[in-house]
């Protein structure tokens, strides 16, 4: 299960759950001053925690790692095509909304996006 560089610009190296070495791939966009984080899954290629598993962790450091402010950032999780079968290795990007970047408690929020949103958001360069 090999995920194409297309994904991704560089791998982002963080600590998972319990500190375990972990790795994504990694994107920030600028779209209209808004910083646009996108972390995909490297399946085989991450011996450590889920982007999904690491959620709000991974977001944290990565905004210390690059100077952001996790209350500003649009943060998407990217599920590569991975050329399988297997409906649930299909590409599928999700927006996730953290409470607590927003002051308040509770379980991050999860919104798959539409094709169109996927353009807008990360392919279309204006």
């Amino acid at each position: 299960m090999e995920v194409q560089k297309k994904h991704f610009d560089e791998i982002f190296e963080f600590k998972g759950k319990w500190d375990v070495p972990s790795k994504c791939g990694l994107r920030i966009l600028d779209r209209n001053g808004r910083k646009v984080v996108i972390v995909t899954e490297l399946y085989n290629d991450n011996p450590g925690s889920s982007v999904t598993y690491a959620g709000e962790t991974l977001l944290n450091q990565i905004c210390a790692a690059r100077g952001l402010d996790p209350g500003k950032v649009i943060y998407i999780e990217c599920n590569p095509d991975t050329k399988s079968r297997l409906s649930f290795f299909q590409e599928e990007y999700y927006l996730v909304k953290f409470p607590e970047n927003e002051g308040k408690q509770g379980h991050p929020d999860y919104r798959k996006l539409e094709d169109n949103e996927i353009r807008d958001l990360i392919f279309n360069d204006n």
